[in-house]
């Protein structure tokens, strides 16, 4: 501030001259703009008071909908064909394709050692 008047640096944004907002849109942002300063003085002076609330900790409503929906998740939960089928592409299915996976490739391999299309020194893991 010089002389006691602020300075405002070209090109910076001014929202008193936005020219592309009617002036029922500016009424409504300067009143989310109150509300707001409102609720953060009014959190300033909770957070500021020294006697506040049982704990230490200002109580918010929106934390205590979470927290609770958290806890009671598995009592409000309704088991349904959608649920059952991705349970079962999340967690059975790839098991068991990573299974067959495994058992064909083994079986492949043992089926090429028996027919003697490897030879035992191009064999790998022939120690183990």
């Amino acid at each position: 501030m010089a002389g006691g008047k602020p300075t405002v640096m070209k090109g910076t944004f001014d929202p008193n001259k936005m020219y592309d907002v009617s002036e029922q849109e500016m009424r409504a942002m300067q009143e989310r703009a109150k509300i707001r300063a409102a609720m953060k003085a009014e959190f300033q002076k909770k957070v500021s008071n020294p006697y506040r609330g049982v704990g230490g900790y200002i109580f918010d409503p929106a934390v205590q909908r979470f927290m609770s929906m958290r806890s009671t998740h598995w009592e409000q939960f309704k088991p349904t064909t959608k649920s059952f089928a991705l349970f079962m592409a999340i967690t059975v299915l790839p098991i068991a394709l990573f299974a067959w996976k495994l058992e064909h490739d083994q079986r492949a391999k043992e089926a090429k050692f028996r027919r003697g299309e490897v030879s035992y020194k191009d064999r790998q893991w022939k120690f183990v």
